[in-house]
């Protein structure tokens, strides 16, 4: 439990330090909560493995994390975190 706590104080200093800097701003939408969230995440348990760009991400939970997004046959992604398949990097997915 002192692991999570901690993740989410230091993650919420870093959002301090950003709102008081300017670079962010204090009206917080969906994607902010996403990236304080996956930050949270990150910080508990750090990403085995690489991470592809954002266009290639799954759509349904937005897993970029490499080795749990696997290849099928058919050249469509299966996202181990969600099981949505998906083609990769294609707008309509």
């Amino acid at each position: 439990m002192m692991n999570t706590a901690n993740a989410i104080r230091k993650i919420t200093a870093a959002m301090q330090n950003e709102l008081e800097s300017g670079r962010r701003s204090t009206r917080i939408d969906a994607n902010d909560l996403i990236d304080v969230l996956l930050a949270i995440a990150d910080a508990i348990d750090p990403p085995l493995g690489d991470r592809v760009d954002a266009g290639h991400a799954c759509p349904g939970c937005n897993e970029r994390r490499q080795d749990l997004l696997v290849w099928q046959e058919d050249d469509t992604v299966r996202c181990g975190t969600c099981g949505m398949v998906y083609v990769p990097g294609c707008p309509g997915r």
